[in-house]
């Protein structure tokens, strides 16, 4: 809903970017933006990390995955340098303090069998993926291969894999004063001019009050939330694509896995395989690859039926016996391709002073920031001190609870 008018009775708050969507990207976006200087407010509809982000495996890739076709792909190439703007800020140094988040594994590993290995030792010596695979020795496998035949090759990359929950707690804090909780799109209206320009948006609580919040500029990191906001504020909606993901929860007395199992000249894993312990204290594997990719047109029980398959082909020397597993559908949204096909880089586009951005990776949340601070700084917007009393006591939104913890989840 749009209109023209302010209303002056409305409580109102100043400040140079409203960003929408509190996933990975919104809240490294926001962050990056106080560092600069600029006053932001971040807007979310959800618990902070819904859908998309919360159901991430959480890895940091470094462009691996991108060239297993044997070609050293322009998504290998922008990717490679990311693990390491992570590392620093995992370790206390880089832009934003990670240190609250948790580092599941500070590696991964391939495994395959002899059909490609001489392929994944070519990348071995790669000066361009940073994180390139090393050959494991069959005296140093890992606990989950003890028992695997010796015709698997096994590759340890050094790529690391956070859990989720404790790293957007992490982004949450710094900012915290500056989220805010929205009912959308029912709670939310925009004020823009006859050109487009976006002069203010006036939110409504379930309470029944109001907020009105003067803007230079709004920014959409809502994964697929930007294709409702583009209609609403009568921009190119026809930027965004979809390309959803079935993923399955495996859980029970599992070892911890991180990993892609290659099993061809796919540019898709078959599985990708992350692990956590639950509250429970048993392990979930966090199971995606192309089996999520083609199981998208499966129902639940026909994708958990899927991934029993898949796991005893692609590790026949692990006990599967006692597993339970549950599957749950990821829109995974990103900015549009020819042909849908995956996007290699992170996108951000302005149309007057709406920017709409997808990092399309977890791993290029901080370039996707910083992308955006130019386009902003471009635009001729200048930091100024916040001004945000009206909104002090409006509501928070809180962190996602992990799929796989979810009271009404069921498991098969």
């Amino acid at each position: 809903m749009m209109h023209d008018e302010s209303n002056a009775n409305v409580p109102t708050a100043r400040v140079d970017v409203v960003i929408f969507g509190g996933g990975c990207a919104g809240l490294w976006l926001v962050n990056r933006l106080t560092s600069a200087g600029y006053s932001t407010v971040l807007l979310e509809a959800d618990a902070l990390g819904t859908g998309q982000t919360i159901w991430s495996q959480g890895i940091i890739h470094g462009g691996m995955k991108y060239a297993l076709t044997g070609e050293m792909t322009r998504a290998a190439r922008m990717i490679a340098e990311m693990p390491g703007v992570w590392r620093d800020c995992l370790n206390g140094g880089g832009e934003i303090d990670l240190t609250a988040a948790q580092v599941l594994s500070d590696h991964q590993y391939l495994w395959t069998s002899k059909g490609i290995a001489s392929k994944l030792g070519a990348f071995a010596a790669s000066k361009v993926l940073r994180a390139a695979p090393r050959p494991v020795d069959s005296a140093a496998r890992p606990a989950p291969f003890d028992d695997a035949p010796p015709g698997v090759s096994i590759y340890r990359m050094d790529e690391p894999v956070l859990a989720m929950a404790l790293l957007l707690e992490a982004l949450r804090r710094p900012c915290a004063q500056v989220l805010l909780k929205i009912d959308e799109p029912d709670g939310v209206q925009f004020e823009q001019a006859s050109d487009g320009l976006v002069r203010a948006i006036e939110l409504r609580d379930e309470a029944g009050r109001s907020l009105r919040i003067v803007t230079s500029c709004v920014v959409l990191t809502a994964g697929a939330g930007n294709e409702s906001l583009c209609r609403l504020l009568g921009v190119d909606g026809e930027v965004m694509q979809r390309r959803p993901l079935h993923q399955v929860l495996v859980k029970g007395r599992l070892p911890m896995l991180f990993g892609h199992c290659i099993g061809g000249l796919s540019d898709k894993p078959r599985l990708t395989i992350t692990s956590v312990q639950a509250r429970d204290g048993e392990t979930v594997w966090n199971v995606g690859g192309e089996l999520a990719e083609v199981g998208i047109a499966r129902s639940p029980n026909e994708q958990c039926d899927a991934c029993r398959r898949e796991l005893q082909r692609s590790l026949p020397w692990v006990d599967f016996e006692s597993i339970r597993l549950s599957s749950g559908m990821v829109d995974r949204a990103e900015p549009r391709q020819p042909g849908g096909r995956r996007p290699d880089v992170p996108f951000a586009k302005r149309a007057c002073n709406v920017i709409t951005a997808w990092p399309t990776k977890l791993a290029f949340a901080p370039r996707l920031a910083g992308d955006v601070v130019k386009m902003i700084e471009s635009a001729g917007i200048k930091p100024t001190a916040p001004d945000l009393e009206a909104a002090k006591d409006w509501p928070v939104p809180s962190v996602a609870v992990p799929p796989w913890e979810e009271f009404d989840r069921e498991w098969t």
